[in-house]
Parts: structure tokens; C-alpha cells; sequence
């Protein structure tokens, strides 16, 4: 069992699979959320986690810092759901 990525300015919510990233989650759902290297070296896909609990796979030290980690940005390619998420959308740029 998952858990639910619901996201209040687009009023939707996904479920996340069990070990399942919340970009890959969110992509899987038409949910576009900005990204780029899929690995956590860029940090494209850094995004503020306003309510729940994550697990932060490797990343570089340099795309999400201790200081950013602290005000609670996460790295949307490498954490994944260790209970229900509340997050922003931001528009992915074209």
C-alpha cells in the first residue's frame, strides 16, 4: 500500500506506489512536475514539502544542502513517501 501526494493548488491527489518516488508518482498521473536528470545531481526538481514524512535516497550534496533540507525542501526524484505528502505545484518551464 501507498501513500497519497495531494497537491491543493491543482485540487488532486495521487497515490503513490510503495517504494515509488513522488516524481515518478506524479508523473504516472499527468501530474508535470519540473525536471531534468532523474538522479538527484541537478535540482531541477527541488520542491518545499509543506506536510508529511519522506525518505531521502543518495543525491548530490550540492542539489538539495543541509540548510535547504532544514527548511524543508526535498528532491522530487529521490524521496519517496513514508506517509500521506502535501506539496506545491510548480509549473514546469518550457
Amino acid at each position: 500500500m501507498g501513500f497519497k501526494i495531494h497537491f491543493p493548488d491543482l485540487n488532486r491527489s495521487v497515490e503513490a506506489e510503495e517504494k515509488e518516488t513522488i516524481l515518478d508518482s506524479s508523473l504516472n498521473a499527468g501530474i508535470d512536475l519540473e525536471y531534468s536528470c532523474r538522479f538527484g545531481r541537478c535540482g531541477a526538481c527541488k520542491i518545499l514539502l509543506l506536510s508529511g514524512e519522506v525518505e531521502h535516497l543518495s543525491h548530490g550534496k550540492f542539489s538539495l544542502t543541509e540548510e535547504e533540507k532544514k527548511e524543508g525542501y526535498i528532491l522530487a526524484c529521490r524521496s519517496v513517501p513514508l506517509s500521506d505528502l502535501i506539496l506545491p505545484w510548480i509549473k514546469k518551464k518550457v
